[in-house]
């Protein structure tokens, strides 16, 4: 067991935390660190001294089912100095839940999916927990989300709250309106929702829809919240080595194109007439696009048909080239995860219902090399887990995410800090088809969904779609 020795960005984020809680005596901050950063082991440094002077012993910790299997426990034992910290997991059925909850520890661990439950259980009694602490409190940006309202019940509950996070604002800065309530229950933004869209943003697009800021409404709010957050960069702050890039163009077959260029139009036609690109039938012509790229599609009745071969020819002939070396395979839809296992019929998989145990299981069997390929939908090994243990360099991405967010993500689960060598992005792309206007996209590093919009633009001008 090693002694932990916090880094100057670490030594920073720390002061800042002392200096918020301890020394001005306030509830708590945001620290907002770029994966690799070591948010956790930060958080457990100032945990221990809340708890060594009195002022916090029990702590509430709100995180992704993955991470609180996969993450905190792992980081008490991983240092000497948080050896002595107890971990409970607040998880499964409402008697193992209470069970866990009557266990004397430091820590209690529950994903954000159980808050509803816990809002509930102590509904009519006090709150045990001196601090609360939400890692990816970007799982708490809907304010209107169930688990939102449930947490948001059990705020004055807590001495101190802090929340963890480095994509704080994935769709934009309306995002942190929910957020930064968790810390200051509206001081800064305000109570309500709807009057924070009036002050800084206007109704517009497509029937009204959609919220847009009004000019200099982003700067008023980064001034109002600057007190809260403490943002850090990998950038400035890690000496990582290069993540290389290798985009992998294919074409699909005369017959899968002509089909594709049916549906495209059609999408385009949609979008046209003002429809939406997320609930409409452009969204959903759109995620057929995507999945025709891929090589297979859903018909009505959810049945998965295949299409060609080009993507899945491009990952064969990868895992040849890095002859034996791990490599991690990004998947969007089960159907191609399908395709994938007949290629590979030894390949293991991480996507939403996997179980706690057994994603643990393969993140420990891909750190000590004795995965080949592993398998994963972006969103279900997206935040907090590290994989750069092992000797696996090397993510292919099937079809590229247009998820900003779940794209950094992912891939910083292997190029963080600890990894000894380049990272390699493999992205198949098929040629002449939106996944241009995707990694278009995702180049731009822009999160809002108008960035989605005008880059399908620019592609449709340079095809004439």
């Amino acid at each position: 067991m090693k002694f932990f020795s916090p880094h100057e960005y670490q030594h920073h984020a720390l002061a800042w935390l002392i200096r918020r809680t301890i020394v001005e005596g306030q509830s708590g901050g945001a620290l907002f660190l770029d994966p690799g950063l070591g948010k956790t082991a930060t958080t457990l440094c100032w945990l221990r001294l809340l708890k060594s002077l009195g002022l916090s012993r029990k702590t509430l910790v709100v995180a992704p089912l993955r991470v609180v299997y996969s993450v905190w426990g792992q980081e008490c034992k991983k240092w000497s100095q948080f050896a002595g910290m107890t971990c409970s997991i607040v998880h499964g059925s409402s008697t193992h839940r209470m069970k866990a909850l009557s266990v004397d520890a430091d820590l209690y661990l529950i994903n954000p999916e159980g808050i509803p439950w816990l809002q509930t259980y102590y509904a009519k009694r006090p709150l045990p927990f001196g601090t609360l602490v939400v890692d990816e409190s970007s799982k708490f940006k809907n304010w209107s989300a169930l688990r939102t309202k449930a947490l948001r019940k059990m705020l004055g509950g807590f001495r101190y709250r802090l929340i963890l996070t480095g994509t704080p604002s994935p769709n934009g800065i309306a995002d942190l309106f929910s957020q930064v309530f968790i810390l200051d229950q509206g001081e800064a933004l305000g109570t309500g929702v709807t009057k924070f869209r009036n002050r800084y943003f206007y109704r517009g697009g497509f029937g009204g829809y959609k919220w847009i800021l009004n000019e200099g409404s982003q700067k008023r709010i980064e001034q109002k919240i600057d007190h809260l957050c403490l943002r850090l960069s990998a950038e400035d702050h890690l000496d990582l080595p290069e993540m290389l890039i290798n985009d992998v163009w294919i074409d699909l077959p005369t017959k899968a194109l002509k089909e594709y260029r049916r549906l495209e139009r059609e999408m385009f036609l949609e979008l046209d007439a003002g429809d939406d690109l997320v609930l409409s039938n452009a969204g959903a012509k759109y995620n057929a696009c995507r999945q025709m790229a891929g090589g297979g599609i859903y018909d009505e009745d959810k049945k998965a048909t295949p299409l060609h071969s080009a993507k899945m020819d491009a990952v064969v002939d990868l895992v040849d080239e890095l002859q034996g070396k791990p490599a991690l395979v990004a998947y969007s839809y089960t159907h191609e995860l399908e395709r994938l296992r007949k290629v590979f019929p030894s390949c293991k998989a991480i996507y939403g219902a996997t179980k706690g145990k057994e994603a643990d299981a393969l993140i420990e069997q891909w750190n000590k090399g004795e995965l080949h390929l592993l398998a994963v939908q972006p969103k279900s090994l997206s935040h907090g887990i590290n994989m750069q243990a092992g000797p696996g360099r090397d993510i292919i991405w099937f079809g590229l995410t247009d998820n900003l967010e779940d794209y950094q993500q992912l891939n910083a689960r292997i190029h963080r800090q600890g990894v000894d060598g380049n990272v390699r992005i493999h992205r198949i792309l098929a040629r002449e088809t939106i996944d241009e206007a995707i990694a278009e996209r995702i180049e731009s590093k822009d999160q809002a969904q108008s960035a989605l919009l005008d880059a399908l633009n620019k592609y449709r001008g340079r095809y004439g779609a």
